[in-house]
């Protein structure tokens, strides 16, 4: 009985066409491109950085400020961390580069101070997109040699 359930099953839709469906577009590509991407997982400090930094932004963009509250302190301290340290050997980076890591990390102190205050979640949300900028433009701008 089953096989023939299955014989009138491939019979009937065997020759169907299958629907192509698109893969899911990626909400945030937060190295730019491909060198940044390998960059990415060669300078620890920039990795440690971008794990806070997504997530508390990603939550942030669905309207939830909890974990960018619970965590702008330690995001800070990853940012002083990350411009403080040494480029690693097999990377290259433009001269303006370091003056834009040092941007961030001041940026990410002052946004530490405005939760500190307990700022509005649209002042929250302004300066941490502006923040998630100044993360694409730096790790843009990481090359390997």
């Amino acid at each position: 009985m089953f096989t023939m359930s299955l014989l009138v099953f491939l019979l009937c839709f065997g020759n169907m066409p299958v629907a192509y469906t698109e893969p899911a577009p990626q909400l945030c590509m937060c190295a730019p491109s491909l060198d940044s991407l390998r960059a990415a997982t060669t300078w620890k400090e920039m990795d440690d950085f971008h794990e806070v930094m997504a997530e508390t932004f990603h939550p942030m963009e669905d309207g939830d400020f909890k974990p960018i509250r619970a965590r702008a302190k330690e995001m800070a301290d990853k940012a002083a961390r990350w411009a403080s340290s040494a480029v690693p050997a097999d990377m290259t980076l433009p001269p303006n580069a370091k003056e834009n890591l040092k941007k961030l990390a001041k940026e990410s102190a002052a946004l530490s101070k405005l939760i500190d205050k307990k700022a509005k979640d649209a002042t929250v949300k302004k300066a941490l997109t502006a923040l998630h900028d100044r993360f694409h433009e730096v790790s843009g701008q990481c090359k390997h040699k």
